[in-house]
């Protein structure tokens, strides 16, 4: 479970979402996620109404922000992959490529959102800098959901190897927490007939305590803990969705 090395996290997200493997993936895994409960939570914890302004980062194909769209609301998609940002352009979003610690707004948006365990890929100033970012996109009293997997969520019940299967491949993690840096690493192996990709990630775990803290330091004053199902966030919680109101 526990490690004290590390491999690199330089730019592993740009190698991994432009991978064909993950992208073809992603895109089978979205059409079997439950997106519209996922929407009627955001929209619960976020206090989202029609006529309100909604910054998706990353957005990826724009699963999410199309069903917010629908909803009334005003939604602007930043992401990186230019696959992804072409599939949400395809369903008639608004939608930016940059990087999510450089955004281009400022007091422009009631709402943002970073879904699917999307914050903590870069280091400490990395992820200072993304949150820091997300608060000045904001507008005052904005509010800024986060769904992640925190410390608490995944150590509990910390699972070295897993797998899956979407869209006829088959995908293997083996997953090593290095305790000297916080960070869950992970060597993906995709499998699709004599076909055989890898890709290794690395994902800062904070502890809600650690988060809270960085987001505070972001900008942020206020902070509301629930688990993906908006019930109170406790130890052993699936995922943490965190609420920070700058």
């Amino acid at each position: 479970m526990a490690g004290r090395g590390g491999t690199s996290m330089s730019g592993w997200w740009e190698e991994m979402f432009e991978l064909p493997a993950w992208q073809a993936v992603q895109l089978g895994w979205e059409a079997l996620e439950d997106a519209d409960h996922h929407v009627d939570l955001i929209v619960r914890a976020t206090g989202s109404r029609a006529g309100m302004r909604v910054l998706d980062v990353p957005c990826g194909t724009g699963r999410i922000a199309k069903r917010l769209a629908e909803r009334g609301l005003d939604v602007v998609g930043v992401d990186l992959t230019d696959r992804f940002l072409d599939e949400a352009r395809a369903a008639d979003l608004v939608v930016e490529r940059a990087d999510m610690r450089e955004l281009p707004f400022e007091d422009t948006f009631d709402v943002a959102i970073c879904m699917w365990g999307s914050f903590g890929y870069f280091d400490d100033a990395g992820n200072l800098a993304q949150a820091r970012a997300a608060c000045k996109a904001l507008k005052p009293g904005g509010r800024y959901l986060i769904d992640t997997i925190c410390s608490e969520a995944i150590l509990p019940s910390f699972r070295e190897r897993d797998w899956f299967e979407a869209a006829g491949t088959f995908v293997l993690e083996h997953r090593t927490y290095v305790v000297g840096t916080g960070r869950v690493e992970t060597r993906w192996t995709f499998l699709r007939g004599a076909d055989r990709q890898e890709q290794t990630t690395s994902i800062r775990l904070y502890t809600l305590h650690e988060l809270t803290d960085l987001l505070r330091e972001a900008g942020f004053s206020a902070f509301t803990a629930f688990d993906d199902e908006l019930a109170d966030f406790a130890l052993a919680s699936r995922r943490l969705w965190l609420v920070a109101t700058r």
